[in-house]
């Protein structure tokens, strides 16, 4: 059982098997920490657009909100981090920051695209994290 448990959330996604593995791992006093990842090309078109970066978190923060029900539901206390920049190497970042006990990932690419065992998310972050990562298809 994890106490610590950084989950990469893309609100793109379906992350609801995630987040029964999440309430698995999880132990009576967990603490899941819900990461999501604004990258810059997102940001720009955004900011170009007239929309400032406080409203794309806004957004981003109300995406997440099926996440952070489905936790309550389980009995799950969370955090909630929304960064601007690349979700791989905030994951990273984040990870390997030693406030972490595991991440746990969805994994789309996979399902879409079968030529490829992982996406690029997924597939960098369990190759460089130095916790334990656990990607849920």
């Amino acid at each position: 059982m994890y106490k610590k448990i950084l989950l990469g959330v893309d609100t793109q996604l379906k992350n609801e098997k995630a987040l029964e593995e999440v309430s698995k791992l999880a132990a009576d006093d967990a603490v899941v920490t819900i990461l999501n990842a604004i990258n810059e090309q997102d940001a720009q078109a955004s900011i170009k657009a007239g929309v400032h970066l406080d409203k794309i978190t806004e957004e981003r923060s109300k995406r997440l909100e099926k996440t952070r029900n489905i936790l309550e539901s389980y009995g799950i206390d969370y955090d909630q981090i929304i960064v601007r920049g690349n979700a791989k190497e905030e994951l990273l970042k984040h990870a390997n920051s030693g406030k972490y006990e595991i991440v746990v990932l969805s994994n789309r690419k996979a399902e879409e695209k079968k030529k490829f065992v992982l996406g690029s998310v997924s597939h960098k972050v369990a190759k460089r994290a130095t916790i334990p990562v656990l990607i849920v298809k």
